[in-house]
């Protein structure tokens, strides 16, 4: 049997769902692509804070309440950025830090979560274990990204929004901070969800408003 030796760094990130282009990410490497200083300083902010955060004292509890399980959510136009820094910080933490890291986008996580209530005896259970562990990644990683939350499919039955308030308020009740990615103003966010969803998100993340052009070719 033939066998390739994984270069260490790539083997690294096998298991967090972190896009391949985006693996190993640094803040170095985000601020010479240009644009977003401002957002760049909070993420480094928020990743050397991380341990004092995350703190508790020897009964088990939070040493800083407030700000316990706090994460942050990017908000702005598609192609600024987003996505590229969220994932940076799942890097540096993960690097530093050596935290259980997931991402996925929220409309996969969605479709995950329908398939397993759906799932009858017809379907391989190689399949349904794949979709448990994804799913139960989300739910328990010590830091996770939502990416695109906002571009899932909504139902009359809001099964992808009760999921969304449901989650976050299961991470944050857990101390597990959760990044979030959305095209959707906070005005949009009300409309497609709920005030209330809106309000807590206040309380469970930092926001930070992406501006400027994209970088992406053709979305101009």
């Amino acid at each position: 049997m033939i066998t390739t030796r994984m270069d260490p760094e790539k083997a690294r990130w096998i298991g967090t769902g972190i896009p391949p282009r985006l693996r190993g990410l640094t803040f170095n490497d985000v601020e010479e692509m240009g644009g977003q200083a401002e957002a760049v300083k909070k993420t480094r902010h928020f990743v050397n804070g991380y341990r004092a955060q995350q703190s508790k004292n020897w009964r088990g509890l939070p040493t800083s309440p407030n700000v316990y399980g706090l994460g942050l959510l990017f908000a702005g136009q598609p192609g600024t950025g987003k996505t590229t820094l969220a994932a940076a910080v799942l890097c540096e933490l993960r690097r530093r830090y050596g935290l259980a890291v997931y991402c996925a986008r929220y409309s996969d996580h969605i479709e995950r979560e329908r398939k397993l209530v759906r799932a009858d005896q017809n379907v391989d259970p190689e399949q349904i274990s794949r979709w448990q562990y994804a799913v139960e990644r989300v739910q328990w990683a010590d830091v996770v990204l939502l990416d695109d939350v906002g571009h899932e499919h909504s139902t009359d039955s809001k099964f992808a929004e009760d999921t969304l308030e449901r989650l976050l308020r299961q991470r944050y009740d857990e101390g597990r901070p959760t990044l979030i990615t959305t095209n959707l103003s906070g005005d949009d966010w009300a409309a497609r969800y709920s005030k209330p969803l809106r309000s807590f998100m206040d309380q469970c993340t930092r926001r930070q408003i992406f501006t400027g052009e994209s970088y992406r070719r053709g979305d101009q």
